[in-house]
């Protein structure tokens, strides 16, 4: 990242960071207790975005949280910048790092990952050249989730350098009481968080294209049957949290455009879940495919 640009992102951080506290501080319980997060970052060629991609997780207002970052076997220096990254901070209790020995995609990081967690762990998906939009976002997370029937959330998130909005919005009730997500374009984006008992129930072959993971659109594979089973259980934020960074040229939509479009329309064509309760989540049991391990 050359020093305009980074004066730039410093400059909308230290705004957002200003702007949102001063805005949300009376809209959200700051004072309540500390559930358990876990932000989990899958990365592939990140290196010019990775001290950005951290600092906004290591800075957050915030002390009952993990990071797991994944370097999808990079082939720049992401994974040497984030031992790096560890090592300067200390971060060895705060920040897993897993180095993949193969490059396996985004989807499969997080199943892994995700399944390492407690059922009633609150999951944070961060790509690995994006950014939390403020020290403050884990606090508003927490503070959502302290209402017993919120299971997952979704939005709102700015596009950077050209400063955005994202396409997020609430579903209507209808949608809502009948469960025809799946009959709209599915307008769930970051920030992505959810319980983690939530997403085990999740069947495993419906994360699959032709027998592997889901290599794009796997926000809508796993979001989609996540609302289905939520049913109201679930919360719309429309306060940014979330910075997402457009100028990577290895954006999906950038590196095969159609094919994403493609895979979004096998994955609205699917049958819906049915809701689940709290005790579904809770007590989920899972275990990983043996081939996952391999």
């Amino acid at each position: 990242m050359n020093i305009t640009k980074k004066i730039i992102l410093i400059s909308l951080l230290v705004l957002g960071t200003i702007n949102n506290y001063t805005h949300t501080r009376e809209k959200y319980n700051f004072t309540c207790p500390e559930k358990k997060i876990v932000v989990i970052i899958p990365s592939y060629n990140n290196d010019q975005w990775i001290v950005e991609n951290l600092d906004s997780v290591r800075f957050q207002c915030y002390d009952n949280f993990e990071i797991i970052y994944i370097n999808d076997n990079s082939k720049d220096r992401t994974g040497s910048l984030a031992k790096r990254y560890q090592d300067v901070y200390k971060l060895e209790n705060k920040l897993t790092i897993v180095d993949n020995k193969t490059r396996v995609g985004a989807l499969a990081n997080l199943y892994k990952a995700i399944h390492t967690c407690e059922n009633d762990t609150i999951i944070v998906t961060l790509d690995g050249d994006d950014w939390l939009s403020h020290p403050y976002v884990l606090k508003i997370i927490n503070s959502v989730y302290q209402d017993p029937n919120i299971w997952m959330t979704y939005g709102s998130y700015k596009s950077l350098p050209e400063c955005k909005k994202g396409f997020c919005k609430r579903f209507s009730d209808n949608i809502i009481k009948h469960n025809l997500y799946r009959k709209t374009s599915l307008p769930i984006s970051h920030l992505r968080t959810f319980y983690a008992g939530l997403f085990k129930l999740i069947k495993f072959e419906d994360l699959l294209y032709k027998g592997e993971f889901y290599q794009m659109a796997w926000d809508k594979t796993i979001m989609a049957p996540m609302i289905e089973m939520a049913g109201p259980h679930h919360k719309f934020i429309e306060d940014t949290l979330y910075h997402y960074n457009n100028a990577n040229p290895i954006n999906d939509h950038r590196v095969d455009k159609q094919y994403q479009t493609d895979l979004s329309k096998h994955v609205l064509a699917k049958k819906p879940y049915k809701r689940v309760t709290w005790e579904n989540i809770i007590n989920v049991k899972t275990k990983i495919p043996i081939s996952l391990y391999q």
